[in-house]
């Protein structure tokens, strides 16, 4: 399976949910691997705006974006983000199996780095949270029992858009003050439940060049793909900037439930 490799450098949370967007249209598959400056938190496109400490994010300076894809809300700062787009078809057809061939391949490039990961059996049973990590999810990938990959996917117009965040540092604290929750979520609790590349190697220990080519080849062998190095056309840039003002920007957008 012939795919475009796009490695991209930081941007904004509005213009990165805007390229996944984008991305939809194109004619081959896409993985791609992208960052965020700032700081930004997205949320899932059923996710009540209530649930958000509003106030601190803009204090923080940290973005809050609403996704086209569903499930709880992420912190992106130390990480790895990636995004893949095929045709639903390319896929196996129900949702969980092609979830869990994606997730396959993020588990062997986390093995590539040293690490023990494994695919969650079944889902934990019980009111969702509002903090992605702290649910590990079917078919997710944690490391001694502790969530590390935070993954959504949406299905649009025959195309399948996954994406999700690969952690490399975690600031509980930080992360569960964002929140807005019935009862508060300490940190000593999160910690229990969520990790990060340097929290199970060492600060440092795997810089993003080695973890990006690891992720790589492992979703190479588990999807049988052919990556091809390429960028944003300039049109696709153009559209996901438009996008990116009219759309990802907007508090009709983000603050719409």
């Amino acid at each position: 399976m012939q795919f475009r490799f796009i490695d991209d450098p930081p941007a904004s949370g509005f213009v990165n949910m805007a390229t996944d967007e984008v991305l939809l249209a194109s004619a081959l598959p896409v993985l791609r691997f992208y960052a965020w400056q700032p700081a930004c938190l997205s949320v899932g496109y059923f996710q009540k705006i209530e649930t958000i400490n509003t106030s601190l994010c803009r204090e923080l300076n940290i973005d809050i974006v609403r996704r086209l894809t569903g499930g709880s809300a992420v912190l992106h700062k130390s990480e790895l983000t990636y995004s893949l787009v095929c045709d639903a078809k390319l896929m196996p057809r129900p949702v969980i199996e092609s979830y869990k061939a994606i997730s396959a391949g993020l588990l062997q490039g986390l093995k590539n780095v040293g690490l023990n990961p494994v695919l969650q059996g079944k889902a934990e049973k019980g009111r969702k949270s509002s903090l992605c990590f702290n649910d590990p999810s079917r078919f997710e990938v944690t490391v001694n029992g502790k969530k590390i990959i935070g993954s959504a996917q949406k299905r649009i117009n025959g195309k399948i858009l996954q994406h999700g965040s690969i952690l490399i540092k975690t600031n509980a604290a930080e992360y569960c003050s964002l929140f807005n929750l019935p009862e508060p979520m300490h940190p000593e609790h999160i910690e229990k439940r969520m990790t990060s590349v340097d929290n199970e190697l060492g600060e440092g220990t795997v810089g993003f060049p080695r973890i990006k080519e690891a992720v790589k080849d492992g979703l190479k062998n588990a999807l049988r793909a052919n990556f091809k190095k390429s960028s944003l056309t300039p049109e696709e840039r153009r559209q996901a900037e438009n996008l990116a003002t009219d759309k990802y920007m907007k508090c009709q957008w983000n603050y719409l439930r």
